[in-house]
Parts: structure tokens; sequence; C-alpha cells
């Protein structure tokens, strides 16, 4: 089999196991059987991350890990001394790779997306208990974006590049606006939902920017400690937005979160145009532009006399 047949089988393999497990998920939701909805997503998250580090380290194994083992121990005299000796070995050489820094870093960072869609999903599942079609609409969008960065999450990995090629920067790129979106619109809805303290949604609003910054620089190779900080104040001015959105927005938090997002989307573009240096009076009033088109058409439909619960 062929290095892209595996690719292959592998993405189908995920596929029919996020789709699944998602679809799952939904139907026990709506069996109003909330805590083993619960429970199950831990489970199933889980499994998904196992599944998907598995598959990304079958190709970077060390191959011929046993053989080496034996020939390494075959002097030892008693049989159950090498045998495990042997396995030891064969384990610890096996895991060589998983050991190095660098494939850490490539692992963890390429890892944040999926956890970032997986619980929005979840987040929004629940929100829309009884609603299927949009429930599936969730479902199909979120398994199609997974399905999307394991794809390219493989592709990275076996160019074996510094910074990553056009194709998978646009791929992943869609991939992240998504994850913006759904996180954004679940902790503005969970928010108003259960009456929380507007600080947990500044504080969630901060930490998911800070994430999808710090992924987007290490696509684009640039994790320095200046540039990290400048994240920082990129999720501050996230969190800022935020505070705005929760005094006056309404009772649809799709629109509220695609608003997060194309402030999100103006900022980091400013900010990824300054890091290539090609940041011009140009650029910088294209995205103005385009940010306050999107963002009036947004305001335009939206209902701001509406509350999602008016107790609070």
């Amino acid at each position: 089999m062929t290095l892209r047949q595996q690719k292959l089988f592998s993405a189908i393999s995920v596929a029919i196991s996020v789709f699944g497990s998602l679809q799952a998920l939904a139907y026990i939701l709506n069996l109003n059987q909330l805590a083993i909805f619960v429970h199950l997503s831990f489970w199933v998250y889980l499994y998904l991350i196992v599944k998907m580090s598995l598959l990304y380290d079958l190709h970077f194994k060390n191959p011929g890990a046993f053989a080496r083992a034996k020939i390494l121990h075959e002097n030892i005299a008693h049989w159950f001394v090498r045998s495990w000796k042997i396995g030891f070995s064969a384990f610890w050489d096996r895991l060589s790779h998983v050991r190095k820094w660098e494939h850490f870093r490539q692992v963890q960072n390429y890892l944040v997306l999926p956890g970032l869609i997986f619980w929005s999903t979840v987040s929004l599942l629940y929100l829309n208990f009884g609603r299927i079609f949009l429930q599936q609409i969730f479902i199909w969008l979120s398994s199609l974006a997974l399905i999307v960065n394991y794809w390219y999450l493989k592709e990275v990995f076996q160019r074996k590049r510094d910074a990553v090629d056009n194709d998978i920067f646009a791929a992943l790129s869609t991939v992240k606006l998504y994850a913006a979106f759904v996180c954004f619109s679940s902790a503005l809805a969970l928010t108003k939902q259960f009456c929380l303290p507007p600080k947990y949604l500044y504080a969630s609003v901060f930490c998911f920017t800070s994430l999808l910054v710090y992924q987007a620089l290490f696509q684009h190779n640039k994790i320095r400690l200046k540039t990290m900080i400048d994240g920082l104040w990129v999720a501050l001015f996230m969190g800022v937005v935020s505070f705005w959105v929760n005094g006056f927005w309404g009772h649809n938090y799709f629109t509220a979160g695609a608003f997060l997002l194309v402030c999100y989307n103006f900022v980091w573009g400013v900010y990824h145009h300054h890091l290539d240096k090609t940041l011009s009076f140009k650029v910088f009033w294209e995205l103005f532009l385009l940010t306050v088109l999107f963002g009036v058409m947004l305001v335009s439909v939206t209902n701001f006399r509406g509350e999602i619960i008016n107790a609070c």
C-alpha cells in the first residue's frame, strides 16, 4: 500500500469516526439523556484525539525496531530476561520520534483546532436540543472541518517544511475561521443561556483567540516571545469587542459569533501582513472596508431588542 493510499484510508477512518460519533451524541441528547451525553462526549473526544495521534504516528515511526532489539539483546542467555529486554527496547525505539521535541510541538499544535471544533460543536448541539435540522448542519460542517484539518495536517508532516505551503495555508485558514465562529458563538450562547457573569465570556474569547493566534503563528514558523506577546494583545482586543457584543447584542448568538469572527479576521489579517512585511496603506484599508461591510450586514439582520433570557 502506497503512502497516498494509507493517507486516504486513514482519512476515511477518521471521517467515519467523527461523523458517526457526532450523530450518536446528537441522538443521545435528543433522547434527553444529558448525563450520558456529557460523559460520552469526553470519551469520544479522547478516542478521536488518540486515533488521530496514532494515525499521525504511523508515518513517522522508525521501522525495524523489533529486529534491532533482537540483535541488541541476542547474547542474553535467559529467555525471560532476553524477551523482556527485547520487548522494552523495541517499544522505546518505536517511540523515538515521539520523544523528539520538534515532533511533539507539531502534534500538540495541530490538535488545537480539532479540540476547539469538537467541544464547540458539542456545546451547540446541546444548546439546540431537539432542533434536528440545525444540529445536522453543525454535525456536517464540523465533520468536514475536522477531516480537512486532518488531511492537511498529514500533508504538513509529510512535506516536512518549516513554513506551510499556500494550499495548506488556505485550507487550514478556512478551518480556523470556522473554528473561531463556533467557538465565539458557543461561548456567547452558553453565557446567556445560563446567565453566567460576563467575565466568563471575556475570558473564553480571550483564551480562544490566544489559541487560534498561537496555532496560526506556528503555521508561519513565527513563534517568538515578541509574537506571542503580540498575540496576547490581539486576544485582549477580542475580549474588549466581546464586552461590547455582550452588552448590546440580542438573542441571535450566530450573528454575534460571526461579528466576532469578522473582527478577529481583521485584526489577525493586519497582524499577519505586518509579520510578512506586506502591510501597506492599501492593504489596511481593504481589510478595514471588508470588515465594515460584513459587520454592517450582520448588524442589519440582527434584532437588538431580543434577549435570550430576560430573567438575566
